[in-house]
This record gives C-alpha cells, structure tokens and sequence, in this order.
C-alpha cells in the first residue's frame, strides 16, 4: 500500500491547478453550478451538486452527487460519493461510500468503508478501516487493511490482512495508512491556519528566505537546547510542571514548523513557474512536495529534519523580530 500512496500524492501534485483554486465557504456550502476551475470547500456540510473540475473537501457531512472531472481529495465525518470522478479518490472519514465510477487509483480510509456494487475503479484501490465492504468492480489490485471485510465484487488481484495480525506486512500497511491520514489531517490545519493568520506565515517565509541555512542551523539548535531544558526541569518535582509546559509548546512550534516551510516552498514553485497564485493554492502545492519528499526511503527522514529545523528557526527569529519591532 506505502507505494499506492506515493504515487497518488505524486499524482495530486502533477496535475495542481495552474490557476487559482476557487474557494467555498460558509455553512453549509452546496455548490449547485458548474464550476470550470479546482475547488476548495470546507463546512459542517458540503454538497457538490454540479459538475468541478478537481475538488479538495473537508466537512462534517460529504455529498458528491456530480461529476468530477479530475482528482478528489476529501476528508469528513460521513462521505457520500455517488457520481464519477475523472481521476484520484483520496479520501478519509468516520463513513466513505463510493458510488460512482473512478478512472484511476482510489485510496480510501476510515472507520466503515464501502464501495457498492455501482462503482468501477480504473486502477488500483488501497481501503482501511474497521468494516470494508466491496461489491464494486476493481480493474487492478484491491489493497484491504480491516477488522471485517466482505468482498462480493469483481477484481484482478486481491490483498488482505486483518489489521490485529502480526504478520510481516500487516505493520507496514498501518504505517502506510497512519502517514496518510496524519498527511491528510495536516493539510487541513495548515490551510485553516493560513486563513486564520496570514501575516505570521508571510513573517516566516521572509525570514525563510533571508537566510535559509542560518535559520535551519539555529532551528536544530533550539532543538537540541529545548530538549536539554526539558529534561533538566523535570529533574525535580517543582519544576515538572514547567517541563510539560515547555514540552507542549515545543510540540507545538514543531508540529507548525513543516507547515510554515510548505508555505515558503509552495511559494518558491510558484515563482519559479511564472504562476499568479493565491497563497493558498500556493501552500497546498508547497506541503505535497514536502510530503512526497519525506516519503523518500532514509533521505526522507533527513529532509524532515532539516525542514523542521528550518521553520522552527525562521519562526523563532520572526518572533523575535517582531517583538523588537513592537
């Protein structure tokens, strides 16, 4: 499964949209006239119900009831896809129903998972969750990760394993499917913060692109003193408390670093290609670059660290600019 994913997220970042995404917001957000561009829709309730051309979706409740011509990215409580998709289904939720017919790869993952005797999938398919179901026809493998699966439909090749067993390949598949929901979920929170607060990631991405190299040397090296002073305070019973609170804010400044260096990385594509994008467009770009690039076997994990210290170094020298100036 690991290399299904590699190749979806490579292929979501082949075809990103060389024009602006067209974003949909408010509650709830029922897009009911064709839209010749890629969208972004976030609410409690998302309706699709005219045809787009590609569609990243987060929302409470998921309705796909038109077609769409490339890709779908989607993530919610309870998806419901009933009309084709030209492209890719990467999809995670509580509920996933898959109706509609897929021309290529679909990657789906959740807690009940079906794919209903309507559907036929071009490709491959990779599905994780408690309960899967399939009664659709598959062209090419069908991955299954569950606690229960039933496979009534048609497929070329089938792979399964119960997600309590110990076998060789039974981590490797919950690996791949924790990296894609922890993919998934960060992207989520990197846009919504991006929405929220514009001027801090503009902050960074100057001090990004100031120095680089100065700023990821001393991002390590906050690292490295963080982690000393936690440890040193949790050597005694007055300073635990202080410790904990250093180590939730650390969490957090690390967690936010990749994001603040997708942003900065999504600009620079952007740039480079003579592209007019909003910042948005240019950080969803930006973080799956990024994302592919950590999948890398061992070079991966080197370029996280050194992401990490880059945007945890930038940030901490924009705060500290910042408070000079203010």
């Amino acid at each position: 499964m690991r290399w299904l994913t590699i190749i979806l997220l490579a292929s979501i970042v082949s075809s990103a949209p060389a024009h602006a995404l067209e974003f949909f917001s408010g509650d709830p957000v029922v897009i009911d006239s064709p839209v010749a561009d890629d969208i972004f829709a976030g609410a409690s309730t998302v309706k699709v119900l005219a045809p787009v051309d590609s569609a990243v979706i987060v929302g409470g409740d998921v309705l796909i009831d038109a077609p769409i011509r490339g890709d779908l990215l989607v993530a919610g409580g309870t998806v419901d896809i009933n009309s084709d998709v030209g492209g890719k289904i990467l999809a995670a939720g509580g509920t996933i129903n898959l109706r509609g017919d897929v021309e290529r790869n679909v990657v789906m993952a959740g807690g009940t998972v079906k794919v209903l005797p309507t559907s036929n999938i071009g490709m491959d398919a990779a599905l994780t969750g408690t309960e899967v179901q399939n009664g659709g026809n598959v062209a090419g493998t069908l991955w299954v990760s569950a606690a229960n699966f039933v496979n009534t439909g048609d497929v070329g090749d089938l792979k399964f394993r119960i997600v309590e067993e110990e076998g060789a390949e039974g981590p490797r598949t919950l690996i791949s499917t924790f990296s894609l929901l922890m993919i998934l979920g960060f992207l989520i929170v990197g846009l919504v913060s991006l929405r929220l607060f514009p001027g801090v990631f503009s902050a960074v991405d100057g001090e990004v692109r100031r120095s680089p190299a100065a700023r990821a040397l001393l991002g390590l090296g906050l690292m490295v003193a963080a982690t000393i002073l936690v440890i040193v305070s949790a050597l005694s019973v007055v300073g635990i408390p202080l410790a904990l609170l250093l180590l939730a804010l650390a969490a957090a400044a690390l967690l936010a670093a990749n994001l603040f260096v997708s942003f900065s990385l999504g600009r620079w594509i952007v740039s480079a290609l003579n592209r007019d994008l909003a910042d948005l467009s240019a950080f969803v770009i930006g973080y799956l670059v990024l994302s592919l690039l950590f999948l890398i076997p061992y070079a991966g994990s080197l370029m996280e660290l050194i992401s990490i210290g880059l945007g945890f170094g930038a940030a901490a020298t924009a705060l500290n600019e910042s408070r000079r100036r203010g």
